[in-house]
């Protein structure tokens, strides 16, 4: 029973993902990115881009932190050679 339920539940997870990925393909494409790039669901990003604004401080956190599981990675790599 549970692994029909799990069977069930990774089955939704994937269909959302997939129509996840078509909506943002293809509803309200728009020409509204950096340099023209087309991005889709438009009118919400816009949108909530305004309501949030651009906060410099959280980009660099953030850029940051994407070297951490570089970094894993890396000492991983380093304890398999070793």
């Amino acid at each position: 029973m549970k692994e029909k339920r799990n069977l069930l539940t990774g089955i939704g997870l994937i269909s959302a993902f997939a129509l996840w990925t078509v909506l943002i393909q293809c509803v309200d494409v728009q020409a509204v990115g950096q340099n023209g790039t087309k991005i889709g669901l438009a009118a919400f990003n816009v949108w909530f881009h305004q309501l949030t604004g651009v906060h410099m401080t959280i980009y660099t956190i953030t850029d940051w932190l994407g070297l951490v599981p570089i970094f894993v990675c890396l000492c991983f790599g380093m304890l398999g050679m070793s």
